[in-house]
Formats: C-alpha cells, sequence, structure tokens
C-alpha cells in the first residue's frame, strides 16, 4: 500500500515530505499514548529514497488541555466597566458641541462633572432659598416639579456631603465665567506682600548679605496668658401663700423670701496647678400667722468659703489641701418659741484637709464632680454664745474644740437634661468616734433665662449634738421656690 502511494505522489515531482496519520493502536487504559506510523520519503533529481517498510513507533504523553483562569465577580465587573470607559472615550474622542442640547435630565450635571463648590446648593442646605429656585429650565421629559425636587434634594445631599467630610476633594468654585480654582484662590490670599528691602545685583551676588530691620518696621506685644477665671450666680425666689379666714380647710397665711449668692474664682494653669475658691451665701425668711414669738424667722442660712489647691499627680488625680469655713448670718428660733438655737458664729466651723482630690469632666461636660479624700483632717470649732456650747458638744464652759480625723468633701454638677441641673455636695467626717454626714442637693429647673424653679432637699446626720430624749440624729429639709435667677 506505502508502494502505491509513493507511485501515486511520484508525479507530482517528489516535492512533498508526508506523514502517515495517527493510527490508534490498542494500549493500556491507564496510560493514553498515540501511536504514529510513517514512511519518509527523500527525493532528489535522480532517485528516490523510500523509509523501511517496517512500523515506526512513537510514544507521546496526551497533554491535558489548559483550564482558562476564572474570574471573580468583581474582577469580572471591573473589566466591563473599564471596557465600556474605553468605549465612551473613544466614541466621544473628537466630540465637539453643535449648539443641539439633547440631554433629558440636566440636574445630575452636578455630580457627574469636576468636582465644584456650588453656591445654590449650600443655599438650598442652609435654608436661605427654596430647593426649586435657581435651577435650570423643565423639559418635558420630567413628569413634575416634586421631581425635580427629589432630584435637587438628592443631589444636595451629596454634594453636602462631600464638602463637609472630604473638603480636599473640591477643586473648584463656581463663578459666572465658569469655574475657577478653589486651591489658587486660597494660595493667593495667604501670600504675604513683603517689601524688598535689598537688591541683589552681578557685584554683590556672591556676598552675604545680612538684613537688619529697623525698629519701626514691627512692634512685638507680649501678653501674659490669664489662667484665672470668675463667674457668680445670684438667685432671688419668693414664695406666699393665702388663706381667708373662712376657708374651709383652715390654714394660716405664710410668705417666703431667699435670695442665693455663689461666687468662684478659678485658677487652672493647664499643667500642674489648680486653685478653687467659692464663696456661698443663703439667706432666707419666712413669715407665718400662727407664730406668735416672731415676725420673721430664718428657713435657710448659709455663709461657706471653700478654698481647695491642687498639683497634679496623674490624669485626674491631684495633691489637694482643702480648707472649709462656715457659719450663718442670723439667729435661730422655731415657731413659738423664744429660745435662740443657733447664731453667727455660733458655731463656727473650719477643715483643714490634705488628701488626694479627683477631678473628671465628662467629654460633653453634662457631668463634672471635683471630690477630695483625706485621711487626715483638722477640724477646729468656735461656739461664741455661752448658753450654746453644749449644744454643739463643747465641754463645759469652753468656746472651742479641736478634732482630727477621716474626711470626704465631693462636689458633682449634671445636667440632666437641656434645662434641668442637678448640682450637690457630699460632706462626711469622723474623728473615729462621732460621724457627721451632709447631703446638699439642689434642682434648678430653668424657665427661661432670668427665671427657674429650684427644689432644695438636705438630709444630715451629725451625733456630735445634743440630741432630745425620743428624736433622732437623722435630719432633714426640703425648700421649693421659683423666681429670678442671673448667671454673670
Amino acid at each position: 500500500m506505502i508502494k502505491a502511494l509513493h507511485l501515486f505522489l511520484r508525479p507530482l515531482g517528489g516535492r512533498f515530505v508526508w506523514v502517515l496519520p495517527w493510527v490508534s493502536l490498542p494500549l493500556n487504559a491507564q496510560e493514553q499514548l498515540s501511536v504514529v506510523e510513517s514512511d519518509s520519503v527523500a527525493h532528489t533529481d535522480s532517485t528516490i529514497v523510500e523509509a523501511p517498510a517496517e512500523m515506526v513507533r512513537v510514544v507521546v504523553p496526551a497533554e491535558k488541555p489548559k483550564r482558562k483562569k476564572r474570574l471573580s465577580h468583581s474582577e469580572l465587573t471591573y473589566q466591563r466597566y473599564s471596557a465600556q470607559l474605553d468605549s465612551l472615550v473613544q466614541k466621544y474622542r473628537h466630540w465637539h458641541y453643535t449648539g443641539n442640547d439633547l440631554l433629558n435630565n440636566p440636574y445630575y450635571a452636578a455630580l457627574m462633572g469636576s468636582s465644584t463648590l456650588y453656591g445654590a446648593t449650600l443655599k438650598r442646605r442652609m435654608g436661605t432659598i427654596q430647593p426649586d429656585e435657581g435651577l435650570p429650565g423643565i423639559h418635558s421629559e420630567i413628569p413634575s416639579s416634586r421631581h425635580i425636587y427629589d432630584i435637587t434634594y438628592a443631589t444636595d445631599l451629596c454634594l453636602a456631603g462631600v464638602y463637609a467630610e472630604c473638603p480636599w476633594f473640591v477643586y473648584y468654585e463656581e463663578a459666572h465665567q465658569g469655574t475657577v480654582d478653589v486651591e489658587d484662590q486660597i494660595r493667593e490670599s495667604v501670600k504675604s506682600e513683603v517689601p524688598l528691602t535689598n537688591r541683589l545685583t552681578p557685584e554683590t551676588a556672591g556676598e552675604k548679605i545680612e538684613l537688619i530691620p529697623e525698629e519701626d518696621d514691627f512692634q512685638v506685644i507680649v501678653r501674659k496668658p490669664n489662667f484665672w477665671s470668675f463667674r457668680t450666680n445670684f438667685s432671688l425666689h419668693f414664695t406666699q401663700n393665702y388663706v381667708s379666714d373662712n376657708w374651709y380647710k383652715g390654714g394660716n397665711n405664710n410668705y417666703s423670701l431667699l435670695a442665693a449668692t455663689e461666687i468662684h474664682a478659678d485658677y487652672n494653669n493647664q499643667r500642674k496647678v489648680t486653685f478653687d475658691n467659692t464663696l456661698e451665701m443663703k439667706l432666707g425668711f419666712q413669715r407665718t400667722d400662727d407664730d406668735d414669738e416672731h415676725k420673721f424667722r430664718t428657713n435657710s442660712d448659709l455663709i461657706r468659703l471653700t478654698n481647695r489647691l491642687g498639683l497634679r499627680a496623674l490624669k485626674h488625680w491631684y495633691y489637694t489641701i482643702l480648707l472649709q469655713s462656715w457659719t450663718q448670718f442670723y439667729r435661730g428660733y422655731k415657731s413659738n418659741d423664744p429660745k435662740i438655737y443657733s447664731d453667727f458664729m455660733s458655731p463656727f466651723d473650719s477643715q483643714l484637709s490634705v488628701g488626694m482630690g479627683y477631678r473628671f469632666t465628662s467629654k460633653n461636660s453634662r457631668f463634672t464632680v471635683n471630690a477630695t479624700l483625706s485621711p487626715l483632717s483638722l477640724k477646729f470649732r468656735y461656739v461664741d454664745r455661752p448658753s450654746l456650747t453644749q449644744s454643739f458638744g463643747l465641754k463645759g464652759t469652753h468656746h472651742t474644740n479641736w478634732e482630727y480625723g477621716l474626711s470626704v468633701t465631693a462636689d458633682y454638677n449634671w445636667k440632666l437634661m437641656k434645662n434641668v441641673d442637678w448640682s450637690g455636695r457630699v460632706y462626711y467626717f469622723s474623728d473615729y468616734k462621732k460621724v457627721q454626714i451632709e447631703w446638699e442637693n439642689t434642682i434648678n429647673l430653668k424657665i427661661n433665662e432670668y427665671l427657674s424653679s429650684k427644689l432644695f432637699f438636705y438630709p444630715r446626720f451629725d451625733d456630735s449634738q445634743k440630741r432630745k430624749p425620743g428624736k433622732s440624729y437623722f435630719q432633714f429639709n426640703e425648700l421649693l421656690s421659683m423666681g429670678l435667677n442671673v448667671n454673670f
């Protein structure tokens, strides 16, 4: 058969080198091999050289088809998006505006164009103009003005977010003639014009020139920072109750007046030292028709000076020296009783404490606390009236008394809501024999800038004073008033 093919191809001039087709031979199932049977014939000008007629077996392992890399969804999306951008670039590379506006909806142009600061957007967001003002003409393809309003609102919202959160992305500013570069405007505005006092010449270009300014060219003003802060609060509250003689439930007429002042002078150098000074003064009178002994009696009476010196130790902790002194203005009576229960400098208390202080202010300044813990406190008490010495824990005829012990003092202020403040003071002292605990609370309900209502409640425990038989050491005072409140 091979000789016959040779004879068939011989008339073609022997210009072909041919190869027999691949022939499948019986092989093992594990080895997929290909068998090639070939006869080679080399043709020269005179003779034909024939290959041997026997079969030549060439074993070639079958090649596995290469799998195409499977792209992820993001990669496929990226390729499609890039291809679309490339097509748009090629399409509009040589495009020129011909004067025919074919845009059906021009209201998204602000989002598609260059990053520009639009004045109309700022005005609409600030409420100076309506959202549908300053807009291009309405096209027939847009169904209603409400649709225009929604589009404009959404566009302004996106642009305002960029202006507020990423202002560095905005390079241009809207103008009548087009857009101007914001960055260039800023650079031009911050350039300082410094007059040239000397000019370099070719002869002096290599020399070192020293510029000495004249005294009149500039003036240096040195101002020492003021670390002091002052504030004052004054309140005047009045309450009145009138009951006629024939009122079916009975009762008595009563009047009350309360004046209070707080003066603060605080020093803080923002580094190590703090020095807080507070003067509190309260005086309140009340009158009732059923009191035959007194026209007026005090219902609130206090003079208290607090001085606190702190040296920062840690972030919120201070080495603290605290001095507190307090007494009252007027005599203290009880209803229908001529006896004097307290008076000015009767008693007078002063306490010196050394310990650690803690100052904390929340991030939003809604809560502040200033507390002092002193394991070493020295308390001094003076009673001027001889008749009151034993009532306030003094022995015999002594007018003074010294005590030492443990004390805790904490002042706090908590803004509960917009017009409601809660301020208070916690005081604890113990000489390891007797205990004195006070908790002053004032809830201020602000009505307006000048009017407010105050609720004052004051629980107290003191076993150092003489107690009547059958009575408790626990005491309580409460007052609700409304009136004038001024801060300055």
